[in-house]
């Protein structure tokens, strides 16, 4: 006999969730490096392009020039590609949930409710401000699901920040 799941995980991080009022938009990669799927994305100078966050420039990122997470697009499963290959290339098209729902790596787990930053010191995604300063506070952005066991949330991004 088969073995009978106890739990469901969250999903895959930058899996969109919950699709009934999604907001996608496209914008290019317009760093040196690629960006993840689930990783939060802001607005390059350029303003007509996206980066990733990047720990070095902290002081260059803020919820001024946030605009949403790179989500997964249909074509890119984690079946379909390796983990190392689940990213946007500098130069290709991102999709970025600029609201609704997607499933993030949340260090060391969240409950419902919670509030979402980011660590300036290392880009990582957390549940908790930290020291003054050392967080950037996602004010609309809230976690809708408690982490699985890969601490994985789903997240929901209440409203549309820049674009």
């Amino acid at each position: 006999m088969g073995k009978v799941l106890e739990a469901f995980g969250n999903g895959w991080p930058g899996a969109v969730s919950r699709a009934v009022d999604n907001v996608i938009i496209s914008l290019a990669n317009g760093s040196d490096g690629s960006i993840a799927f689930g990783a939060p994305v802001f607005l390059a100078s350029s303003a007509n392009a996206c980066v990733p966050f990047d720990p070095a420039h902290a002081s260059n990122f803020s919820m001024d020039n946030f605009i949403g997470f790179a989500v997964r697009s249909a074509d890119k499963t984690p079946n379909t590609f390796g983990a190392d290959e689940a990213v946007f290339n500098p130069g290709d098209p991102v999709d970025i949930l600029v609201r609704g729902a997607t499933v993030l790596e949340i260090e060391d787990g969240a409950d419902p409710g919670s509030a979402v930053y980011i660590r300036k010191s290392d880009g990582v995604i957390v549940a908790e401000a930290g020291t003054s300063g050392s967080t950037i506070a996602l004010t609309n952005v809230r976690v809708k699901t408690a982490s699985d066991d890969a601490s994985r949330s789903e997240i929901i991004v209440l409203e549309r920040n820049l674009l």
